[in-house]
């Protein structure tokens, strides 16, 4: 018997190191991503001064854990820096003088080393669901989904919110599960400082304050059905104080406890502040300004492996299968719908991350149903062939698209090579392909370079001949020579056809690649 566990646990182990492994071999091939280049400096800035002023659109507590290695590296740091302390903050410039003044890929491989055990803590927490909700087998099985998911594995390699707040929610929403299951102090604590710390990633998470409230208020319902109101209410109360008023204090003590009792309300106020109103939003080969409310729902088909997609789908279709009570099928569904809906009224539409919450949910979803399927080879001889091609086919979309995961697509988009005719920004190109483009540029010195920015490209990498995003100018109309150009901008050559009136400056349909550095820079060469 003691032997049998051991091997269980061991499986465990191996799965968890994978979700550790796959993304700290993929991550050292990249360069600092867009957003990466304010949040890791900021959470810096805020362990060193003892303040928060850079970077109030996100709550702080994922840039202070990643920047908590920093402080070990003996960096270059001015605490007089205009950028931080003066009237006029720039987030920005702070960065990329921290970053680039200090060895940027030494600073950025330790600074995305706590994203990474995020990523391993939540995949525990994706079995302990799983084995506690249904059984071993379905803990298991929700973890091998989850370590080869290439969302999931994208996004653990990034110093940015996502996959935190996707960590500490899943959390949060299991302790809550438990103490209805299982109703005591430590449960109701445990739920209250998983709260805090979601709530302290991103802002995002306050959809789990009503969400918490609904599934206490249905758990006080059943407890005390034959109870009057008011004792409904009490008992009520006597659970969400402690345990919101706990996720507070963790908040406060997350934003090093301001004096301003609004500081939160503040800070989520802040959100979106930066938008450019200007920006086009880009889908199917369409732009517009406003986006669209299927977005998010498109960008899980296409981004998420076809075989898990087959799977869910037969999953929702025999959901009365899965042998759970309503309340246990609401607490894995509910979170998903409501996020969502939240993600696809409010959020911008640039990125299938933002609904990376999602996924946790449904992989212990799936888990559990396929954890009841009987598989024998001799009985039931199609379902357990058609298992293990699914299985096979789900491993290989995750190995064959290393270390690219950020731009996966999958078949019914035409693979990741065509994900750039249906999305753009942090679903293909996110500034994280420099050190590549800097490599191909050295082999070939008289390549010229079209970037989304160009505010640290020559500075952290060297990268020569960057060309103004003038879309007048000569090189547009009449090229001559090598162009490297950012997938980003590639794609909006098509927008400035349409803008400026000339086909000519639409390179997607007009010219062919001779190459490409992954899937962030299309090489055309001209006579």
């Amino acid at each position: 018997m003691k032997s049998i566990n051991l091997y269980k646990n061991l499986l465990v182990v191996l799965l968890l190191c994978v979700v550790f492994i796959l993304p700290f071999l993929s991550m050292q091939n990249f360069s600092p991503a867009f957003d990466e280049i304010t949040h890791l400096p900021s959470g810096f800035s805020y362990l060193k001064t003892g303040e928060i002023k850079l970077n109030p659109q996100h709550p702080p507590l994922i840039k202070m854990l990643s920047a908590f290695p920093l402080l070990f590296l003996d960096l270059k740091f001015n605490i007089q820096d205009q950028n931080l302390v003066g009237p006029q903050t720039d987030e920005w410039q702070f960065g990329r003088d921290l970053l680039f003044n200090n060895n940027v890929d030494r600073v950025i491989f330790w600074g995305r080393i706590p994203i990474i055990l995020l990523s391993v803590l939540l995949g525990l927490y994706i079995f302990k669901w799983g084995k506690e909700l249904f059984n071993y087998k379905a803990g298991v099985i929700g973890l091998f989904i989850y370590a080869f998911m290439p969302n999931i594995i994208a996004h653990s390699q990034f110093v940015t919110m996502d996959l935190g707040v996707t960590a500490f929610s899943f959390i949060a929403m299991y302790y809550l599960w438990k103490f209805t299951d299982s109703p005591c102090n430590k449960n109701i604590l445990c739920s209250g400082l998983s709260l805090g710390l979601a709530l302290g990633s991103k802002f995002s998470a306050v959809f789990l304050l009503p969400i918490s409230l609904f599934f206490l208020a249905v758990y006080i319902q059943k407890r005390y059905s034959d109870s009057s109101w008011p004792v409904k209410i009490s008992a009520l109360l006597k659970i969400i104080v402690p345990m919101w008023g706990l996720a507070f204090l963790v908040i406060w003590g997350l934003y090093l406890f301001p004096k301003d009792i609004l500081f939160y309300w503040k800070g989520l106020n802040t959100v979106y502040a930066d938008r450019n109103p200007d920006h086009f939003y880009y889908l199917n080969g369409s732009f517009n300004h406003t986006g669209w409310w299927y977005y998010f729902l498109w960008a899980f088909i296409i981004k998420t492996p076809v075989p898990f997609l087959a799977v869910l789908s037969l999953v929702l279709i025999k959901y009365k299968k899965q042998g759970l009570s309503f309340l246990n099928n609401v607490f894995l569904v509910l979170p998903v719908i409501l996020f969502l809906f939240i993600t696809s009224w409010k959020a911008h539409n640039i990125g299938v991350r933002y609904i990376l919450l999602v996924y946790p949910f449904l992989i212990v979803y799936t888990g559990g149903f396929l954890s009841r399927l009987k598989l024998d080879i001799v009985k039931n001889v199609f379902v357990t062939i058609s298992i293990a091609v699914l299985g096979l086919w789900y491993v290989f979309s995750a190995v064959n698209v290393y270390p690219n995961y950020l731009s996966y697509f999958n078949e019914i988009a035409g693979g990741s090579n065509n994900g750039y005719k249906y999305l753009d920004d942090s679903n293909i190109e996110w500034g994280q392909d420099l050190k590549r483009l800097s490599a191909y540029q050295k082999k070939d010195p008289e390549l010229k370079v079209f970037l989304w920015t160009d505010s640290n490209a020559y500075r952290s990498y060297g990268i020569k001949n960057i060309l103004p995003l003038n879309f007048k100018m000569s090189d547009w109309l009449n090229p001559s020579g090598k162009y490297a150009i950012s997938t980003h901008v590639l794609i909006r050559t098509r927008l400035a056809s349409q803008v400026y009136n000339n086909e000519l400056l639409d390179w997607v349909d007009r010219y062919k690649p001779v190459d490409r550095i992954g899937q962030s820079f299309f090489i055309y060469e001209f006579p």
